[in-house]
């Protein structure tokens, strides 16, 4: 006799929390300040399922995708708790349910209880929580008072919004189910603490940019934050060089000499004495004082260390240079290395030297290094090392050379690449050979390496940028990259033979004086404005004097300043309308001498 037995089930999982109301709104044109302002934050209730679709809900859109929309801002959310709060301070003002222009009003998920990552079922949807809502003015016309939105801002109480990972239905009522959640994310009000308060944090801006969910408008955010913090140390304490591991020359004998092409060979160094060589910062070089044959005065060459720091040696990749009729020194001692040092020969060296280094710990400072020709060896003691400590930073290498018989350690490049994801490798042959109708060697590109191959694969220009190759080469990259708005504090190189990058000529028409005196009238300081792209928000922030901010991109209006004399322009059209006499000090500078009333 059997019995049968039914199907097995599973308990459900427990919900987080619930949907209270579901709220949508279609853009409408209002006079606001003798101003025609687009708006969406008028938002009413609706019953039944309502479809969530990638970028909004059905019967809903965003009026400003400057500042709203967008794949991870398609859904904003408020918690209920919230409305109670304000509704006990603000008895006077209406706070129906969609009244700060949230699409779902829920109960049981709090920002400070949600991390950036999280994940969660609501109706038939996914959706994922990507960050805080930062208001901007139209909150402002929708409460009936400007004020509302910097009491929004400083009570912290913003809600949070959510990506669609996967499209769905969602009525009032539906249970909040969490899919999975970030035990050890970065809360949503983290987010908004480092954004809004502790902006010197280094160790929480690091964590936000490594956070795959947050919106990449954000993560720029952040990484423009800690340049700025680099920048700042900088001018406290300009960069000098380390103290030399030693002084003078110190004997070094050849352990091992490998030939890498016909032009190009490494030689592999250790301490005479038997003692490892000591650490050094990957892109530093080496200065050799080589022994000549006929005992004349020994030349002395710098080259650069093309590997990363090693305990057993120091590695030099040598390429030789052609001889010279006219300057018979010319390629004088890279022949003698290739032809005449060998296993067991003893050099002078000098300690590593040198500021073109990276430092291969950090990881939220994305890379991109250049190397042409010979330019590669200091980018393999860089990309090497930086693999080697397994940050998982973002790593660009572009190597450009003539043809496959210049493409060095092809194998170990293409290796480096395969095993570790964050790095992305892209070879360039100027002038490729064919044989049998193909190109011999491995390129992925044929050309030399420009900006417009850059601006084709890189997702943005916000990296920091290695640079090593001949002179015409990084003076138009240089170039490039200036005009596609990369600082020039993000743009870093090294010489081989009589190369150098000029600095950039200044713009006859852009600002000729970036030392201009701003004067704080109520707080009664005068101080100096010195940074051509650091708006008066900093420069306030710099000097204690606190200007109320929300957005800090020029949307909300919060950071408003009267002018009481002087002129300003603005480093992008702020989007918030302005009385006369009034600036947005987060996106403003200084023409002229300034009186702020602030």
């Amino acid at each position: 006799m059997s019995t049968a037995r039914g199907p097995e089930t599973t308990e459900p999982a427990r919900p987080e929390g619930r949907v209270v109301s579901v709220n949508v709104g279609l853009p409408r044109e209002l006079e606001w300040k003798g101003q025609t302002v687009h708006t969406s934050i008028f938002k009413k209730p609706v019953e039944g399922p309502v479809p969530i679709r990638a970028l909004n809900l059905d019967g809903d859109r965003q009026a400003d995708l400057s500042v709203h929309g967008g794949w991870d801002k398609a859904v904003y959310a408020y918690p209920s708790e919230f409305y109670g709060l304000w509704r006990h301070e603000r008895p006077e003002l209406d706070f129906s349910w969609g009244q700060v222009g949230e699409n779902l009003t829920t109960r049981g998920l709090l920002d400070a209880e949600l991390n950036v990552g999280d994940r969660f079922q609501i109706g038939t949807a996914e959706l994922i929580v990507t960050g805080p809502r930062l208001p901007c003015f139209k909150l402002g016309i929708r409460m009936g008072r400007d004020e509302f939105v910097t009491e929004f801002l400083e009570r912290g109480l913003l809600g949070f919004y959510l990506a669609v990972a996967q499209e769905g239905e969602v009525a009032a009522g539906d249970p909040i189910v969490a899919l999975s959640r970030e035990p050890h994310g970065v809360k949503v009000t983290e987010i908004t603490r480092l954004y809004a308060h502790d902006r010197e944090d280094v160790e929480g801006l690091q964590r936000a940019v490594e956070l795959d969910a947050l919106p990449e408008s954000w993560r720029n955010y952040f990484r423009k934050r800690l340049s700025g913090l680099e920048r700042k140390r900088a001018t406290r304490l300009l960069p000098v060089p380390a103290p030399p591991a030693w002084l003078g020359f110190r004997p070094f004998v050849v352990r091992q000499k490998v030939r890498e092409s016909e032009d190009v060979v490494s030689l592999y160094l250790h301490p005479s004495d038997g003692d490892p060589p000591p650490p050094y910062r990957p892109g530093q070089f080496i200065t050799l004082r080589v022994p000549m044959p006929d005992g004349d005065t020994p030349p002395i060459r710098s080259y650069s260390l093309s590997d990363s720091p090693k305990q057993n040696a120091y590695r030099v990749t040598v390429k030789r240079i052609a001889t010279d009729t006219v300057n018979p020194k010319r390629g004088l001692v890279s022949s003698i290395l290739h032809d005449q040092v060998d296993v067991g020969d003893v050099l002078d060296v000098k300690a590593p030297a040198g500021l073109f280094t990276i430092d291969p710990s950090e990881s939220y400072r994305p890379v991109v290094l250049i190397g042409a020709g010979i330019g590669i060896t200091p980018i393999l003691a860089m990309v090497n090392s930086i693999a080697k400590h397994g940050r998982e930073r973002e790593t660009w290498v572009f190597y450009g050379v003539r043809d496959h018989r210049d493409h060095l350690l092809s194998k170990h490049l293409e290796q480096l690449a395969a095993r570790h994801p964050f790095i992305r490798l892209h070879v360039s042959y100027s002038r490729p050979l064919q044989a049998d109708g193909r190109t011999l060697g491995r390129p992925h590109h044929q050309g030399r390496i420009t900006v417009q191959l850059l601006q084709k694969l890189l997702p943005a220009s916000y990296y920091d940028y290695y640079l090593c190759g001949p002179a015409a080469m990084m003076q138009s990259l240089a170039e490039g990259l200036r005009a596609w708005g990369v600082p020039d504090d993000r743009i870093h190189s090294e010489a081989f033979g009589p190369a150098a990058i000029k600095a950039a000529a200044p713009d006859p028409n852009s600002r000729g004086d970036c030392g201009l005196r701003v004067t704080f009238a109520r707080s009664d300081l005068t101080t100096l404005w010195s940074r051509c792209d650091s708006p008066l928000l900093e420069l306030a922030e710099e000097s204690g004097i606190s200007i109320p901010f929300g957005c800090r991109a020029g949307s909300c209006g919060t950071c408003v300043t009267k002018v009481l004399s002087g002129d300003i322009s603005y480093l992008h059209e702020p989007g918030a309308p302005l009385a006369e006499g009034e600036t947005l000090t987060c996106v403003a500078v200084p023409e002229t001498e300034l009186v702020l009333d602030a």
